[in-house]
């Protein structure tokens, strides 16, 4: 491709006092009420559309490690993809033992809590990554479709950060608690859509939501859930998230 000149975005990038993607969707409730209005009630009646993929996983893990087991079990599958070979049991079983010790150590960067991990699993544990692994490579089956963790440059009062996956043109976060999917979970849909936007760095026109745990699966255009959240269009409501995100910043 030839050179492109671009004009200087009007937002600027990163800033002192930065917080999560994650605490951004789950807080200023104000904020979001004015940015996305109809979202309470969008997703209320949204949830009965999600799809079930799969029964659900049987919750073996202590509650302790069910993060632990859900990371792993991301780690084992994102493994495999790259592998690009079929995998049997033995090899994901294989991989989940050699992948332990990076697991814990990314999680305790974060927590630093130390029984939030383990160095052994039992049987009933590595059965249960193996199960989740298992579904996130059905379910993302087309393994040169993949593009994992995206990450996205911080704006204002939100830092960078990093998705979960592209998959065929659609960003997907996935959720392997025992919950059901909430408006927080689209609000940071929104944030990463809204950081990649500014960058003019978009490369997908639809989101997603995935959870192995109890096979459940939601996706829609980005252009179609900002309509029927706040009645405005894509680019509309994507530049009022990232305005936000900058007059937070100087607020704080």
């Amino acid at each position: 491709m030839g050179q492109r000149f671009k004009a200087e975005s009007p937002w600027k990038l990163e800033g002192p006092r930065m917080i999560s993607e994650q605490n951004f969707a789950s807080s200023f409730t104000s904020i979001w009420h004015e940015i996305i209005p109809l979202a309470d009630t969008y997703w209320r009646r949204e949830n009965l559309r999600v799809s079930h993929w799969n029964q659900p996983v049987e919750n073996s893990a202590p509650v302790k490690l069910r993060g632990f087991v859900n990371e792993l079990a991301f780690e084992v599958f994102r493994k495999c993809v790259e592998l690009d070979v079929k995998v049997t049991n033995s090899d994901l079983i294989a991989i989940l033992t050699d992948s332990v010790e990076d697991v814990s150590n990314y999680i305790l960067r974060i927590t630093k809590d130390k029984n939030s991990v383990s160095s052994e699993l039992d049987a009933q544990s590595k059965r249960e990554v193996i199960a989740l692994a298992s579904r996130l490579l059905d379910f993302f089956h087309q393994k040169n479709e993949i593009i994992f963790r995206p990450r996205f440059a911080g704006c204002g009062v939100v830092a960078s950060c990093e998705g979960d996956l592209i998959y065929k043109d659609c960003l997907y976060e996935i959720k392997a608690g025992d919950r059901g999917f909430r408006v927080s979970d689209l609000k940071q849909l929104l944030i990463y859509s809204s950081l990649a936007f500014i960058k003019e760095e978009i490369r997908f026109p639809s989101v997603g939501l995935y959870n192995p745990r109890n096979g459940h699966a939601w996706k829609r255009t980005l252009d179609d859930l900002c309509m029927e959240l706040s009645g405005m269009r894509e680019s509309d409501v994507l530049s009022n998230i990232a305005t936000s995100m900058m007059r937070l910043s100087v607020s704080r």
